[in-house]
């Protein structure tokens, strides 16, 4: 053996034995089938989980809307200093009342005494009778108790008020119907998130089946030439083939393990993303789902009834043009005044005036009659939102419809393939066991081994692929259908 021959011996053997350990690698990956894959994706997945916690937002939403439904109370206290105390100067109400009762008094006298002592006679005893009385009775009435402190100059008022809007021409109402439909389509966003995370965690898990098939198949290539390579060796060494026979042979094994390393890159590759959509560290996964698709039991027309009646897209927007008609009847409430009852309840009634009530009871009413045309603003906007949400519902609708046609034909297609491969394959089987029979009793070319086998191996590529292409139209048309997570129905119940 020459050292050319030598070294590229030894590049290919190390190479074998790299492969076998990263094989073995394999054997202890942690078996994984596609409803694990999702259920493990719902619960991990990160933008599940953000979209999630909307969710939660939008029902702590709905709690905050019914709060309006109910009467607001409000405890408050404080404290007051002011410059002085507030009295009330009652002095010339005092002036009033002893200028009346010298007025009585002097009108009292003045008819007694004038038809007895003359007129001049009777004013001045009615004079003198009334001012005496007077003063008497003005000093019965201190003028400090005629002004009178209302308020200290420090103060505390503790109190307790009471609101509860009973009308507000539906605007109330319509906050709360539209948190509640707030919350119906922010799950339907979440089902639409997770329908789309879902469709990519099954991409991805086929992926790696589709390259863990790949390596196995490349392994299996890379085992037959080995054998071809050591049937050469002996025929070449009993003088049945050429040297370059042999040579031939050592090639195709050398290309048969680059293939195999680059199928085990790409399994490894796609391992890490199946785990980043898991949201999972564990990278030591292998599929345990087959990747091939059963034929299919349900028409298009089928499909694209269930897509309008399932996708979450659609639905979705069934909530928003709802939403759409709330804004409307909201913005309409304007119209209309605003009734509440009220209570206000005194806590603290120590320092309180005696202009002050302990307590209160009423209605209020609010009627903003004249809003310089806001409201009009207001309604024609809200119904240009729902015109709007009405058209994109509708051209949603047809780009679904669109969409599950062409899917459903894409899987047709796909299947298709696999039939004509299948047969092709099975005559690539008879040829590559002609040719090494042929190359067994000395009447083939080593050339002629190789090219079968290459042959055999593209054909079973290309089945690999149209399996995977199949597969990957299903996905599509079930996530058209919000259907995702019934994907393993639709496969064959085998490893």
């Amino acid at each position: 053996m020459s050292p050319i021959e030598f070294f590229f011996n030894f590049i290919v053997m190390k190479r074998v034995l790299a492969s076998i350990a990263f094989w073995g690698i394999c054997v202890f990956a942690s078996p994984l089938s596609i409803d694990d894959a999702i259920a493990v994706a719902k619960q991990k997945n990160p933008q599940i989980l953000v979209n999630r916690t909307h969710l939660e937002k939008a029902e702590s939403q709905k709690t905050s809307a019914r709060s309006l439904l109910m009467p607001s109370l409000t405890l408050s206290g404080k404290v007051t200093k002011i410059n002085d105390p507030i009295t009330i100067d009652l002095s010339p109400v005092r002036t009033a009342i002893v200028g009346s009762n010298y007025a009585s008094t002097y009108a009292s006298v003045y008819g007694m005494t004038a038809p007895t002592v003359g007129d001049a006679t009777a004013q001045m005893l009615a004079q003198q009778a009334a001012g005496t009385g007077s003063n008497q009775f003005a000093a019965q009435l201190p003028e400090d108790k005629f002004k009178i402190q209302v308020q200290d100059d420090l103060f505390w008022n503790a109190t307790a008020t009471l609101v509860w809007p009973i009308f507000t021409g539906g605007k109330i109402l319509s906050a709360y119907k539209a948190s509640s439909e707030n919350i119906d389509a922010q799950k339907f966003a979440f089902a639409m998130t997770e329908n789309a995370v879902l469709s990519e965690v099954c991409a991805r898990y086929f992926t790696m089946r589709l390259a863990e098939e790949m390596l196995e198949l490349r392994n299996e290539a890379l085992q037959t030439i080995q054998t071809h390579l050591e049937h050469a060796q002996k025929l070449e060494a009993a003088g049945q083939i050429s040297r370059a026979e042999r040579l031939r042979a050592e090639v195709a094994l050398a290309e048969a393990v680059t293939e195999k390393e680059n199928a085990e890159r790409d399994f490894s590759l796609s391992r890490l993303a199946l785990a980043n959509s898991l949201g999972s560290s564990d990278t030591a996964l292998t599929a345990t789902t087959s990747i091939q698709p059963v034929e299919l039991k349900s028409s298009l027309k089928e499909f694209k009834e269930r897509a309008q009646k399932n996708y979450p897209g659609i639905k979705q927007l069934e909530q928003e043009k709802k939403r759409a008609g709330r804004a409307v009847t909201a913005a309409r409430s304007d119209y209309f005044p605003t009734v509440a009852l009220f209570g206000k309840k005194e806590l603290y009634t120590k320092d309180l005036t005696i202009l002050e009530p302990e307590w209160a009871l009423g209605v209020a009413v609010e009627w903003n009659i004249f809003h310089g045309g806001e409201t009009t603003g207001k309604i024609a906007e809200a119904k240009s939102q729902e015109r709007e949400v009405e058209s994109l519902q509708h051209q949603t609708v047809q780009n679904i419809s669109l969409l599950v046609e062409k899917r459903y034909r894409e899987y047709e297609h796909a299947k298709g393939q696999l039939e004509s491969l299948q047969k092709t394959e099975e005559l690539a089987k008879e040829s590559l066991q002609d040719q090494q029979k042929a190359f067994d009793a000395g009447m083939g070319t080593s050339l002629a081994v190789v090219d079968a086998q290459l042959s055999l191996s593209r054909l079973r590529l290309a089945t690999l692929k149209a399996n995977y292409e199949a597969v990957m139209s299903l996905v599509g048309l079930l996530e058209t259908c919000g259907e995702v997570e019934k994907i393993s129905q639709y496969l064959e119940n085998r490893k």
